[in-house]
């Protein structure tokens, strides 16, 4: 099981200010994504991947907003050459279509989306991975109130924004 990874936790120290109180409840959240695309892919996920893992939900933070893929995918230009990532579109797109509906035919890309899927799901949707892998990672990399943060932060959009209440969804 991955509990530490050298880029993510230098993306996450970066930002530590910016998450304040959450930054460990974030930190569990991507490393239990990794852990999940690393059962589905398999393997370890590729360097982008990581990336991608440390900044996909950061513009939550960064810009303020629940509408956070640009603000988070941006982040990659801003980071890739710290960390000696030459691919920053995978990254984009790996961000990008992370809350996208309609499957990918990309590898990374989809399994990419359905390891935060499961984690979002609380394990309820697990696409593959079993129950007691699930439980195994959350007992190791525990949820710290990210469920109750996600319904505050999306039902308060929700309801400013009765037309458009789940921004960071896409087709």
């Amino acid at each position: 099981m991955i509990t530490s990874h050298r880029l993510i936790d230098g993306v996450l120290r970066r930002y530590s200010d910016v998450l304040g109180s959450h930054g460990q409840m974030y930190r569990n959240h991507v490393l239990r994504c990794v852990n999940y695309h690393r059962l589905l892919l398999r393997a370890d996920p590729p360097e982008t991947a990581a990336l991608a893992w440390a900044i996909h939900d950061l513009g939550i933070w960064t810009a303020g907003t629940v509408d956070y893929l640009g603000p988070s995918a941006d982040l990659a230009e801003q980071l890739a050459a710290d960390y000696g990532i030459d691919d920053i579109e995978t990254v984009r797109t790996l961000v990008l279509d992370h809350h996208r509906l309609r499957r990918s035919t990309d590898e990374l890309n989809e399994t990419f989306r359905i390891a935060d899927r499961i984690d979002v799901s609380g394990g309820l949707v697990r696409s593959g991975v079993g129950i007691r892998d699930v439980r195994d990672i959350v007992a190791e990399l525990p949820y710290r109130g990210f469920h109750a943060f996600l319904l505050r932060n999306i039902g308060s959009h929700a309801v400013r924004h009765p037309r458009h209440p789940l921004p960071m969804v896409k087709w």
